[in-house]
């Protein structure tokens, strides 16, 4: 039987239990892991996190497109911010985006150690399933959360993969956090965007006028994308 972990934030992934062979799925849902899915769906064939602004500005002045966004605001040099409907209602694609955002990048630099990380989020959580059911690994499902902090809505998707992931009886649970996340996805699923309109980012992006991109972040399974880290960058292992 495989094991499910969850971390609530990159600061417990150094205490995380799991060792050894394993998947992380890293959580965004607002908005980044949203965003990576609506890129590769638009047309964008690989992504490249970067964890800092001074990276970020190093890659535009090469001339590459970059996404840049920090406090839910787009960076006056950046090409994108991270919204997933500007990418989907985008004019040209590039062969390489190139990616920073407050939480979700720097969540995958914290667990790009494993032996594969995938990025996850209620617009792919068919396909993300399917593709870790495949891998037979043990999986951590580390949540970006707000500035290291915990976040409702990053812990609803891990309770919902880990529900999907749990029902057809090829993983198991000993993990507290989970069991968590699981029993606020129960309670979620009949509305996840209503149940989050609770939570601190829903709120602090619908006062930036980001209503179309919170609605767009609450619709299940919109994206066949599996955003799949592959030296050092995401491409789309979907199908």
């Amino acid at each position: 039987m495989l094991s499910i972990e969850t971390c609530f934030s990159p600061l417990l992934f150094p205490a995380r239990m799991m060792q050894g062979n394993h998947i992380v799925v890293v959580i965004d849902v607002l908005r980044a892991t949203t965003a990576f899915c609506a890129a590769f769906d638009r047309g964008f064939r690989s992504i490249l996190p970067v964890a800092t602004l001074e990276e970020a500005r190093s890659y535009k002045e090469k001339g590459c497109v970059v996404a840049a966004e920090r406090e839910g605001n787009k960076l006056d040099f950046a090409d994108f911010g991270n919204s997933p409907v500007a990418f989907l209602r985008a004019e040209k694609v590039a062969e390489k985006l190139v990616y920073s955002t407050t939480n979700g990048t720097r969540a995958i630099e914290t667990g790009k150690q494993a032996d594969l990380l995938v990025a996850a989020s209620f617009s792919n959580l068919s396909a993300v399933s399917r593709w870790i059911e495949n891998k037979g690994k043990n999986l951590l499902i580390l949540c970006s959360g707000w500035k290291n902090t915990f976040s409702l809505e990053d812990a609803m998707c891990a309770g919902a993969l880990a529900s999907r992931l749990m029902a057809n009886k090829n993983f198991t649970t000993s993990c507290d956090a989970t069991r968590v996340a699981m029993f606020l996805w129960k309670n979620a699923e009949p509305g996840p965007e209503g149940f989050a309109k609770q939570s601190s980012h829903y709120q602090r992006l619908l006062n930036k006028g980001l209503s179309d991109d919170l609605n767009y972040c609450f619709r299940m399974d919109t994206s066949g994308a599996v955003p799949v880290m592959a030296d050092g960058v995401l491409v789309n292992a979907g199908r």
